[in-house]
């Protein structure tokens, strides 16, 4: 197949370990299981769809917090109350409402349970680091029990934050509680890899994530770090991955969201791997990434805009040099009550479906492709080109095109393709209550042109002749 016209061809990454590619294609799920319900065939066969291939429980702050055998995530407020000092006590308090509401009585577990199952995913687990218990064992036990695979632990979730230091939490206590899971892991089960939580990096030696980073550095008995990534395109106040205030940038919306449209494309081509450099120049261990989006946002949640973000997040892990020692990742979120985040959203009991379903479905063909090798080129300064190869035989070809223009491309080909393509006239246009925007499906005959259309994800498949 010969290249593009005026294309260039820039990066290419082979994921050449199974375990590489089917950790990298991951979903959190903190919150799903106490407003969608598992039992919902409509919201259940909509995650088989997605094709995961791996899922994470409890989550990141439930996760802090989860105790085995219990009711929902089995909150002990008494425990929340002593060591958090944010918005988690309140927050964990509507929870137990919501969960009373429903009549959930049962660990959250089983749901979990069910929808890996379902999914034939994996699993990555978050430990309780304030007891001394064997609840993490419990819970490796259960899930394996069912044929679940357990490829890691994470030894806490964003325990540096201040939330915790402002209760006493230190880096000396978060290391001995950490490798005293991580021991007690490894002696039942020597397979599973356990990762410690990194701080976010500061260039201030003194600050005490500049020191929590260092100290971890100096230790050896967890397999990988855990970072989270939000890329943050909106000025404002932020905290723990989403805008609490927001400025207003630019005259007009189309004007706002070119400057979002840049930040984002800077925060993929510059910021964020320059990030992970310094992570593992400091640690030099595989990076998980377990929970990751476009800063939630009102404004940029649920548009085209995020959707283009996230396809385009998942397709860089494929071809970037820079991203290949992050082994692990965890999109945040499966489902909730939140605008942006979540892929499903619980409102007023029904659940709606946000911009990032479709396009995600498209990106879970990819990653379930074997032998997957992707190879990125530039067709114009908004539009890239991402080859998905199997085993050296071109498979599936996506473009993302975050330009208001459309454009067509010769592809000399001599085989039928099936073109999908999910699309909007605006970045700022925001999906319906389905997920959807615009969309076409076709069949395109070999060697014809092809219109990628404005603002949009296109999966084209390479039918047999």
């Amino acid at each position: 197949m010969k290249n593009i016209i005026l294309s260039i061809l820039i990066c290419s990454g082979i994921i050449s370990a199974q375990e590489s590619k089917d950790n990298l294609f991951g979903f959190a799920t903190s919150n799903t299981f106490t407003y969608c319900d598992i039992n919902d065939t409509t919201f259940l066969n909509k995650i088989i769809e997605l094709n995961p291939k791996l899922l994470r429980f409890p989550g990141g702050a439930v996760g802090n917090f989860y105790h085995y055998g219990k009711s929902a995530y089995g909150f002990e407020f008494e425990e929340i109350d002593k060591y958090d000092g944010g918005r988690f006590p309140k927050r964990s308090r509507s929870l137990v409402r919501s969960a009373n509401k429903y009549g959930h009585t049962h660990d959250y577990i089983e749901d979990f349970i069910v929808m890996a199952k379902q999914t034939n995913s994996k699993a990555v687990l978050v430990a309780n680091m304030f007891v001394d218990n064997n609840d993490i064992i419990k819970m490796i036990n259960k899930i394996q029990s069912h044929n679940i695979e357990v490829v890691g632990v994470e030894l806490g979730s964003e325990l540096s934050n201040r939330t915790f230091y402002a209760k006493g939490y230190t880096i000396d206590k978060y290391i001995k509680a950490a490798k005293r899971c991580s021991d007690k892991i490894k002696m039942r089960f020597p397979k599973i890899k356990t990762a410690v939580v990194a701080a976010p990096i500061i260039e201030n030696k003194y600050h005490r994530h500049s020191i929590w980073n260092k100290r971890l550095a100096e230790m050896d008995f967890y397999d990988a770090i855990i970072i989270h990534s939000y890329a943050t395109v909106i000025k404002g106040e932020k905290e723990f991955g989403q805008m609490l205030t927001e400025i207003t940038e630019g005259d007009s919306k189309h004007e706002a969201f070119k400057i979002y449209k840049s930040r984002a494309l800077e925060y993929l081509d510059y910021r964020y791997p320059k990030e992970v450099n310094t992570y593992t120049d400091l640690f030099n261990k595989p990076i998980w990434v377990t929970e990751w989006n476009l800063q939630i946002s009102w404004t940029t949640g649920n548009t085209i805009l995020q959707s283009l973000f996230v396809a385009s997040y998942f397709l860089e892990l494929g071809c970037n040099d820079n991203f290949q020692n992050i082994k692990l990742t965890t999109y945040h979120n499966m489902g909730g009550r939140d605008y942006s985040g979540s892929i499903f959203r619980i409102n007023n009991d029904f659940l709606e479906t946000q911009s990032t379903y479709y396009p995600l479905r498209m990106i879970g063909n990819i990653f379930n492709v074997d032998g997957l090798q992707i190879k990125k080129e530039v067709i114009s300064q908004d539009i890239f080109h991402y080859l998905i190869y199997s085993n050296n035989q071109l498979k599936y070809s996506c473009f993302i095109n975050w330009g208001n223009i459309n454009k067509l491309v010769n592809i000399e080909n001599n085989r039928r393709i099936k073109l999908e393509s999910f699309f909007s006239n605006n970045l700022f246009d925001k999906a319906n209550v389905y997920g959807r925007l615009l969309s076409e499906n076709m069949i395109i005959q070999p060697n014809r042109p092809i219109k990628i259309n404005t603002n949009s994800i296109t999966l084209i498949s390479y039918l047999d002749e």
